[in-house]
């Protein structure tokens, strides 16, 4: 233990330095596979691997917080207009309706699965004629879907 030059009065030990003499590593780190920075030097196969390193990365934290701060303030304002968070199911029994399905396989029942909605407006009906008219929800996006050219076109006049 040594006198501090520069002293903190701040804090209960800021007139003194502790100096080690011998130590002891318990556990050792190893080098992250990639830089955790906003540039960072990992691709996304990689990133995705070590996805607890990837969030620890400012770029992601702060889409993370945006997102967050968007749904509280939509939640917010429609709170304030008198709607209700109301969640329909995620996954229901599947219904054949020519769509294809995002199944997930039922472990209490074999060869039964449960699926995605394929008429989510079933619910919408439902919450209605129940006297639920003013009401709202932030749905998961589950699908999984093909890339056509359909579906993935930007046309500029909508931009």
């Amino acid at each position: 233990m040594t006198e501090r030059t520069a002293k903190n009065k701040n804090i209960p030990t800021g007139e003194i330095e502790i100096t080690a003499t011998e130590y002891t590593i318990l556990n050792g780190a190893k080098t992250p596979p990639f830089t955790i920075q906003d540039d960072t030097d990992g691709g996304d196969e990689l990133r995705m691997k070590f996805r607890y390193l990837d969030l620890r990365r400012n770029a992601v934290k702060q889409n993370i917080e945006l997102r967050y701060r968007v749904n509280r303030a939509a939640r917010n304002y429609l709170d304030g207009k008198g709607f209700m968070d109301i969640e329909t199911p995620f996954l229901i029994k599947s219904t054949p309706e020519g769509a294809r399905d995002f199944v997930v396989p039922s472990r209490m029942n074999d060869n039964q699965f449960y699926a995605l909605p394929q008429s989510p407006q079933t619910f919408k009906q439902l919450l209605m004629v129940s006297g639920y008219d003013r009401y709202y929800q932030v749905v998961k996006c589950f699908r999984d879907e093909d890339l056509r050219a359909d579906r993935q076109r930007v046309h500029a006049d909508r931009l």
